[in-house]
């Protein structure tokens, strides 16, 4: 398990800062970001055993929205992650709070903007302007589970990692970076080997290849039905979905043709409409794009091939909404320089 000398005292000097932050602490807060994918819940959960292990803390994990993917839905039941929902935190009652896989003001957590908070742990771009105390934020590894490997192998937690949570940490990154392939350093791959031979081989296949629901389909027939291309852009309006997590789920599967570079989805979930874009270009900036695209930092986010947010559509007529995804959709094209787009359907009726 040798790291990189420089890297493992950096790493241990934050461990020291962490000491200093919860060492004599009693309870841990752990927030996720709303709607959790597989990262956030396995770095949420490793959190949790390092302060169990090394401070002796009892820790909440808890999250805003929903778990709707069936992959995600499995692994939590499967490895047998504490989540709790909540729309709202009694954060007074805790010693210490910390942020996973999201940052305060980041627009996708249900903690309170204006409270308190001790620990930020994140692999995207850091954007707030309050620094925590203990703050990790390295948007050069391709998952914030790395992150969290990284710190238990310097803290030698890692002999007595249980195997559910192994499993988690792998299932974390590998989603993440979609196989190793997306957004993928050294770090990603050593932190990945290092617990996949931990990992419960018959967990991880029941996660990745769970059953599907017949919603499910139908969501898909209609992304496909819908879906639409010219030149290497490929696009697709889903309309009313039951998770939000499906809207990601089509932009990456549409970005699997052959002749296509860049996909753009939505779907609209409750009061909001869900974006989604992909790109398989490496520096494409995706991030950059769709901040441009919304208009607001507050609700969007990504990285160089893939990026994602919301706008809230509360009160707003169909024929409103119908009207802004256009809109979107024709910056979209601008902004990738197609001027004139004429759309021809993927699937002809």
């Amino acid at each position: 398990m040798a790291q990189n000398k420089n890297n493992r005292q950096d790493i241990a000097k934050l461990v020291s800062r962490l000491d200093a932050v919860l060492k004599g602490q009693k309870t841990l807060l752990i927030v996720l970001h709303n709607n959790p994918d597989p990262d956030c819940m396995a770095s949420a959960f490793a959190l949790s055993f390092l302060a169990q292990k090394r401070y002796n803390i009892e820790s909440r994990l808890v999250y805003g929205g929903i778990i709707g993917r069936a992959e995600n839905r499995i692994m939590a039941r499967e490895l047998n992650i504490p989540l709790i929902k909540a729309s709202r935190i009694g954060y007074k009652r805790y010693d210490r709070i910390a942020l996973v896989d999201t940052q305060p003001t980041a627009g996708n957590n249900i903690y309170p903007e204006d409270a308190p908070f001790h620990i930020v742990i994140d692999h995207h771009a850091y954007t707030s302007r309050n620094s925590a105390p203990f703050l990790l934020n390295d948007p050069q590894v391709g998952a914030t589970a790395t992150l969290l490997i990284e710190l238990l192998e310097v803290c030698d937690l890692m002999g007595c990692m249980p195997v559910d949570l192994a499993t988690a940490l792998v299932y974390g990154i590998k989603s993440e970076t979609q196989d190793l392939g997306r957004e993928t350093g050294p770090r990603d791959v050593k932190a990945y080997l290092w617990v996949f031979v931990k990992a419960s081989m018959p967990k991880l296949a029941r996660i990745t290849h769970p059953r599907l629901s017949r919603s499910y389909y139908k969501t898909l027939g209609k992304a496909l039905r819908n879906a639409k291309s010219y030149r290497h852009v490929m696009v697709s309006h889903v309309g009313a979905v039951t998770t939000p997590d499906i809207v990601a789920e089509v932009a990456d599967l549409l970005l699997k043709h052959e002749r296509i570079s860049w996909t753009f989805c939505t779907g609209r979930f409750r009061n909001d409409i869900i974006i989604s874009i992909r790109s398989a270009q490496p520096n494409a900036k995706a991030g950059q794009l769709i901040r441009a695209l919304l208009k607001d930092r507050k609700n969007c986010g990504g990285h160089d091939t893939f990026a994602g947010g919301k706008m809230t559509i509360k009160d707003l007529s169909d024929d409103k909404v119908a009207e802004m995804i256009d809109d979107i959709e024709v910056n979209f094209a601008r902004q990738l320089g197609v001027k004139k787009v004429k759309w021809k359907k993927l699937i002809h009726d």
